[in-house]
């Protein structure tokens, strides 16, 4: 008979779907705090996917798209196991803040990851989900996007490794963009890379796009992409869907050198361009232009700012610069 497997507090056995939680520490009552976990367990072995949610607490783009997948997914009928985290970063969510408000020292916990068990409060709770996904997770998908300042479209990070560009190729038709990211201290996917684990970071959303029907929208593409994922790995039944090439690239960070207005131009994402072509600029106060910011090398936008205010130093757009164009990322047995 099979052993039940435990992550958190969560015991299941195959073909079972159970919910609990990742203890993170009580909180000033003595009561204790949890991250949120869905555990999928498939009648038979198989990949251990993880799914993890709002890193970033002010991108609901990740528990939205959880939401949306897990009716679609039957336990009974599936092999390996799904772990959902709706939420990795509870404090800051609840606010709709980009990290917990009341840490300042490790706010952001995509760049403090896997933290510490004695360090600040991001640190501890980071701390806590890489005890919990290392030693059960062969798969994993951290869910980003442009949060409260910009709106990011099909990106996904991935450090160049088989088992990290393999995730990357199965996300789906749309996912044809895989910008380099690296291994080690400071997100999951690059932690759990070194670790020799498949890891990615995707991104998609942003809350210019949290009108309901966009929201819908968002949420469905990245759902579409996970069981996508899952049934390339054979995890549920069906035949997965790839793009037919895809642009690898690396990310530039384009600035803003003035205070003013930005005032993007009407860019398409994630479209070819050649360098120098004007992708916005900033007024003063008085409406005269004092920045143009145009493409720094051949390449693609996958994101822009939404928030006009722009102080020097802020980021304008998300800019990939394409290294190469491959067609065989994934390994297809078809």
């Amino acid at each position: 008979m099979a052993e039940p497997l435990k992550i958190g507090t969560v015991s299941v056995m195959p073909g079972e779907a159970k919910r609990g939680g990742i203890p993170i520490g009580p909180d000033m009552y003595g009561r204790e705090r949890e991250l949120p976990i869905i555990v999928y367990r498939g009648m038979e072995e198989g990949p251990r996917l993880w799914i993890s949610g709002a890193t970033h607490g002010d991108e609901p783009e990740g528990p939205y798209s959880i939401m949306l997948t897990l009716p679609q997914v039957d336990p009974k009928q599936m092999k390996g196991t799904l772990v959902a985290v709706p939420v990795m970063n509870i404090e800051a969510f609840m606010r709709g803040d980009r990290g917990d408000p009341r840490d300042t020292f490790s706010y952001d916990m995509n760049r403090i990851y896997p933290g510490s068990p004695d360090g600040y409060a991001t640190d501890r709770v980071a701390w806590a989900h890489w005890e919990a996904v290392k030693d059960n997770c062969d798969l994993h998908i951290a869910i980003h996007s442009g949060g409260d300042h910009s709106f990011l479209d099909t990106t996904i990070f991935a450090a160049e490794t088989p088992q990290c560009l393999e995730l990357a190729g199965a996300m789906g038709p749309d996912w044809d963009l895989v910008n380099t990211s690296g291994t080690g201290r400071g997100s999951p996917a690059s932690m759990l890379a070194q670790e020799g684990h498949g890891a990615i970071t995707v991104e998609l959303g942003g809350w210019c796009k949290m009108l309901t029907t966009d929201f819908h929208e968002v949420g469905g593409r990245l759902s579409d992409a996970y069981l996508n994922v899952m049934r390339h790995y054979g995890m549920i039944p069906g035949q997965a869907q790839y793009p037919k090439k895809w642009n690898r690239g690396h990310q530039i960070a384009l600035l803003a050198n003035e205070d003013g207005l930005w005032v993007g131009e009407d860019v398409q994402l994630r479209v070819p361009m050649d360098k120098g072509t004007v992708l916005g600029r900033i007024h003063n106060l008085y409406g005269d232009e004092i920045e143009v910011v145009r493409a720094p090398e051949d390449g693609m936008v996958f994101g822009l700012r939404f928030r006009p205010m722009v102080l020097t130093g802020d980021w304008l757009c998300f800019y990939a610069v394409i290294d190469e164009v491959r067609d065989n990322l994934v390994p297809r047995s078809n």
